[in-house]
């Protein structure tokens, strides 16, 4: 299937990370023209040459002013802008919080700051170019938005959602598809299989299959998800589709 993006311009925040780099590379095998954003020139340039990639532009998505300049960089670099994939966070905790009494006020503002307000401080700077051609924004979350025991994560990620479908009826009419991606438990090369869970598929889910579905939503042919969540876990049990 030619998904239409050769020539396509595009940004990837968080794009050193595990999920960006995967997306930005499946970009730009697809012909797209990828910049990565992120807050380590070193890794950028690493993943950059590894890929590829048309460029970096180094910024912390907390910051509104970086965020602004970055995104301008970016428009001049590439001669405007198709298509936005957010992915700039701070890595989900490892021993997550499963009770409120055992939640960090601070840490849960810095989660929120970066993944939600971060997404936010993206996609207002690049709203206007995206709208240029009809674009589209995908913004990554993760499954914790659909079930509890993790109260950071959760809170987090359904920010996200509801940041997504608020853009998503926002943008809209100006031809810009806005969609949501939930990745679930991603298998590595340093994974150590498990079994699955009953009711699941797999155990945990191959990288590449979320790169593939986040690069098939910013092309033409998803275009029609706009204002969806679209989970790729794997069948995992105990996660409610809402």
């Amino acid at each position: 299937m030619d998904l239409r993006l050769a020539g396509a311009r595009c940004l990837v925040t968080g794009g050193s990370g595990l999920v960006g780099g995967a997306v930005a590379a499946s970009l730009v095998r697809e012909g797209a023209r990828v910049v990565l954003l992120g807050r380590t020139p070193g890794r950028l340039e690493h993943v950059a040459a590894t890929i590829g990639a048309a460029g970096t532009v180094v910024a912390d998505t907390t910051d509104d002013v970086a965020v602004g300049t970055a995104v301008d960089q970016v428009v001049q670099q590439l001669g405007g802008l198709d298509v936005l994939v957010n992915c700039a966070a701070t890595p989900a905790s490892s021993t997550p919080a499963r009770r409120i009494d055992d939640v960090d006020a601070g840490a849960l503002l810095v989660n929120v700051d970066t993944k939600v307000v971060g997404y936010l401080r993206v996609a207002r700077a690049a709203a206007p170019f995206l709208a240029r051609g009809g674009g589209a924004l995908v913004n990554v979350s993760g499954t914790n938005a659909r079930r509890t025991g993790d109260v950071v994560g959760s809170i987090r990620n359904s920010a996200v959602v509801a940041l997504s479908k608020n853009l998503a009826d926002e943008l809209g009419p100006s031809g810009v598809a806005v969609t949501c991606v939930h990745p679930g438990p991603i298998t590595t090369a340093a994974a150590v299989e498990r079994a699955a869970p009953a009711g699941s598929l797999h155990p945990q889910v191959a990288l590449q299959d979320v790169a593939d579905l986040v690069v098939f939503l910013c092309s033409p042919r998803g275009r029609a998800t706009s204002g969806s969540v679209v989970a790729a876990d794997g069948g995992q049990p105990g996660v409610i589709w809402a």
